[in-house]
Parts: C-alpha cells; sequence; structure tokens
C-alpha cells in the first residue's frame, strides 16, 4: 500500500507539528494537509505550503468533504473531540470518504491495560472504545488502521515538571523509592516511528504498534543523568506516593475526576503497585527506532528545552488531594 495524501488533524499540537515536521524531511513524497477547527490559529511550517482546512467535528458531511481525495488520516486532535462520540465520527467520515488507511489517537502507554481502563473518558479520552472500534471495522475490510504508543513524551515530562525535576532551580521530587521502572520515549522519536508507519503502511496494518527506546528508566536513573549532564547536585525531596495514589482512587470512586487525574497521573508511573510494563510488546526495529541511554536520552531534552526551561508547577508538586 503506498500513501501520497496525508490529512493530518491536529496539525498545531505537539504530536501533530512534530509528525508534519518528520514527514516534510520526505521533500515532494507526500502531499500533506491540515485539519483543524475554524477556530484554530495554525500556521503552515516556514516554505512547507501545506494547504489548511476547517471543518467541524460535529459533522459527518464536513469531515467527509474534507476527507476526501486523502489517502491517510493521521488523528492527532486534543481537546472535547477525543471523546467517543466526535472520534467515531472522524473514523466514520474516513470510511465515507473512501480514505484507505487511519491513523488512530492514542499516543499513550499499554491502552488494554485494566489500570489505563480505570481512567475516565472524560479525562482520558475515549481510547480503549475507539481502538475496539477500529477493530471491528478492520475485520470487516472498511478501512485499515494503525496506533502508536510509547508512554508518556520523555522530554516533555523531564524539563515541564511531571518526573518530578526541576531543571532550572535544581529541584527534584522521587516518588516513593525512585525505582519504579517507567516507559517513556522521546517526543521526537514517536515523530520518527509515526512517519516510518506512514511510508511503510504496509508493516503495521490492522494492529497497534508500542515503542520505548529509553530502557532502564527510572527517577533514581533520571537523577543520576541530569547531575552528570549538568554538571550539578539537585535538592532531594523524598514524597509519599502511596498516599498520593490512595486519595486519588479515593476521589475517583467519588466521581471527583478532576481532582483525582493529577494524583493518578503520577501515581500511575511511579507507584510500584501500579507498573504499567508494555516492554514485551516493543518494536522498535519495525519502526525504525533505537533505544539510547539514559543520560543520552536527557541530554538531549536539555538541548531541545535549554536549562531556563518553566516547569508546570501544578505538575511538578503533586501532593495528595484532599478527600
Amino acid at each position: 500500500m503506498t500513501l501520497k495524501n496525508i490529512a493530518v488533524l491536529g496539525p498545531r499540537g505537539n504530536v501533530g507539528s512534530a509528525i508534519i515536521t518528520e514527514l516534510l524531511k520526505d521533500g515532494s513524497r507526500f502531499n500533506i494537509t491540515a485539519i483543524t477547527r475554524p477556530t484554530s490559529t495554525y500556521t503552515a511550517p516556514p516554505n512547507s505550503n501545506i494547504p489548511h482546512k476547517t471543518v467541524d467535528y460535529e459533522s459527518l458531511e464536513s469531515l467527509t468533504n474534507a476527507f476526501t481525495g486523502q489517502d491517510a488520516i493521521v488523528n492527532c486532535v486534543t481537546g472535547s473531540a477525543t471523546q467517543y462520540t466526535p472520534s467515531k465520527l472522524i473514523i466514520d467520515a474516513a470510511i465515507a470518504a473512501g480514505v484507505k488507511f487511519f491513523f488512530a489517537n492514542e499516543f499513550v502507554g499499554l491502552v488494554t491495560s485494566e489500570r489505563f481502563k480505570l481512567l475516565p473518558e472524560s479525562a482520558a479520552g475515549a481510547k480503549v472504545r475507539i481502538r475496539e472500534y477500529l477493530e471491528a471495522v478492520g475485520a470487516e475490510g472498511k478501512i485499515q488502521w494503525t496506533s502508536l504508543n510509547g508512554g508518556p513524551f520523555f522530554d516533555m515530562w523531564l524539563m515541564k515538571g511531571p518526573a518530578g525535576f526541576d531543571v532550572k532551580r535544581k529541584r527534584a521530587r522521587i516518588y516513593g523509592t525512585g525505582e519504579n521502572k517507567v516507559f517513556w520515549t522521546p517526543l521526537p522519536t514517536i515523530a520518527l516511528a509515526a512517519a516510518n508507519m506512514i511510508r511503510k503502511p504496509e508493516l503495521v496494518v490492522n494492529r497497534p504498534i508500542y515503542i520505548c527506546t529509553v530502557p532502564d528508566l527510572n527517577q533514581n536513573a533520571l537523577l543520576e543523568a541530569l547531575e552528570k549532564v549538568l554538571e550539578t547536585k539537585f535538592s532531594v525531596e523524598k514524597v509519599n506516593v502511596e498516599k498520593i495514589d490512595q486519595h486519588a482512587k479515593i476521589a475517583l470512586q467519588r466521581g471527583e475526576v478532576a481532582k483525582a487525574m493529577k494524583g493518578l497521573t503520577i501515581s500511575n508511573q511511579f507507584y510500584e503497585e501500579n507498573v504499567i510494563d508494555f516492554s514485551h510488546l516493543v518494536e522498535n526495529e519495525l519502526v525504525g527506532v533505537q533505544p539510547v541511554s539514559v543520560e543520552e536520552a536527557v541530554r538531549q531534552a536539555v538541548e531541545i528545552y535549554g536549562t531556563e526551561c518553566p516547569i508546570v508547577e501544578g505538575m511538578f508538586n503533586v501532593e495528595p488531594c484532599e478527600i
């Protein structure tokens, strides 16, 4: 299967823009179209001449018209369009328009894990049910599909605060023992893998792909690498991640989703009882990505974001929610 005309939904977001940047390296091989909401402030990369269409994500007709003539849809939308009804509508429009290949909007970790399934769709999106729907329409021969998951984006988590590090102020928050193994992949690597899947779709048809290019990763390894790369020591605070997890679960049981999600986001990564290990599913070589050491991944992230990168304080300083 050869793909030429590629429509990217959500081209202004982190994932969409990174995939477009990677595809543009192929010159004229792909005709890329950016598709956004009418309110989007998207502008195409310099010298790219990427056409831009706006759609109503609640209209099958609008989506179908925008998708007509496209070989592949790469869904990178965020926000309300990740819920089940609009996500299904996007797929149905792709089928109606005769699109060959649908790249699903997953880009997380192990979607099929029980821990992920506990997350409310209102916060995490309808990725589980949409995977099931794609499997059904794929089996019926209506459209071919794939998805890509590599865990949280290594560089963004490290430099923006969720990983527990404030590079600018040399602070570290170590959750529990700091030894809990995590499975993260840098965003540029996600983009490279996604582009390679579009370049050779026959390798990934009708199944999800998992990658993880930073092996043996935990908070203690990150701290050691950061101190080596930056040639300085961090102040370290130990955090009770078990309490964060317990309080978040109670809040979730009460239906207090917004209160629970910050704690669950952290405890799903760093609490020892919540390890979501998908290493047995990893296919790095298939999609042309190579593993790197923790130190090299840290060095690359620092080069991209700089040592003065501000953190999101609310995702760095996570405490047990009130219950």
